[in-house]
């Protein structure tokens, strides 16, 4: 998210939010969106994965809010720790790493996940791009094949249309959807005894596409209380960090929210 940061500026605002209206647009008159159906999985392993901490909560914080409980559990995968996503100078990349680490298993205590695993591959964060993207697909096979995930949410890399995502989500949405089909195919970097796995489910956010929709009304606060525990990424903390301070203002997190997502209280999804 820390590139998003610059988006608050208004012209880059406009620019995303067009991005998000035009595509909208084009489905009016099209049939209502299905629900997923959350609200009845039980005894689930979820795989998310995430360009920085906080994405994961922006773009599917509420269905994964749903899915806490029922003896559903979670693994989220971090490509980078966010840890150049700061305006203050007098921290330094360790020290902003930390407090993203930090911040993230906050979060998912918050939400409803207290035991979430949280695996971190620590790539530099804005320059996701310039990272080994075979290294990085063939790590995300190996742990799809191993953890049997029964649904997998991650970035939309776009279905009949390429979704321009900027810098680190462009590549976290790619490299996912790539290893999650190179997952299926057994002669695709085969390891020993591990075999080759097809996900059952891939819901895909930040999607320009969506063909499923969720109401999360009844758990929007516990999304915005997981939020507000990235303290680091929101004013005033994101300009002079201090380790104690005032939550973030719920208009900043909305703002972000709808930002990236194109609603508040409204999750969307492309399923694979």
């Amino acid at each position: 998210m820390n590139q998003a940061r610059h988006a608050y500026r208004p012209f880059k605002a406009f620019v995303f939010i067009l991005g998000l209206i035009l595509p909208a647009c084009a489905g009016i008159g099209q049939a209502v969106r299905p629900a997923p159906p959350f609200r009845t999985w039980y005894d689930k392993t979820i795989l998310v994965i995430s360009p920085h901490p906080d994405d994961d909560i922006i773009g599917c914080g509420g269905a994964l809010a749903l899915l806490s409980g029922r003896d559903n559990r979670l693994l989220v995968v971090y490509l980078t720790a966010g840890e150049n996503g700061t305006f203050d100078p007098s921290l330094t990349t360790d020290a902003v790493r930390t407090i993203r680490k930090r911040e993230a298993a906050d979060s998912y205590q918050a939400l409803g996940f207290p035991n979430a695993e949280l695996l971190w591959f620590d790539y530099p964060d804005g320059e996701l791009d310039f990272a080994p993207q075979l290294e990085i697909r063939r790590k995300l096979v190996s742990l799809i094949r191993l953890r049997r995930p029964d649904v997998i949410f991650a970035l939309d890399p776009g279905g009949k249309f390429y979704r321009y995502h900027y810098r680190d989500h462009r590549s976290a949405a790619l490299v996912s959807a790539d290893a999650i089909g190179a997952s299926m195919w057994p002669l695709l970097y085969p390891e020993p005894g591990v075999g080759a796995f097809r996900v059952p489910e891939v819901l895909y956010f930040y999607t320009a596409e969506p063909t499923l929709e969720l109401q999360i009304s009844d758990v929007y606060e516990r999304k915005l209380a997981a939020l507000a525990q990235h303290r680091s990424q929101f004013p005033p903390a994101s300009d002079q960090y201090h380790p104690t301070g005032p939550p973030p203002h719920q208009k900043d997190m909305e703002q972000l929210i709808v930002l990236l997502t194109g609603a508040t209280n409204v999750e969307h999804f492309r399923k694979r």
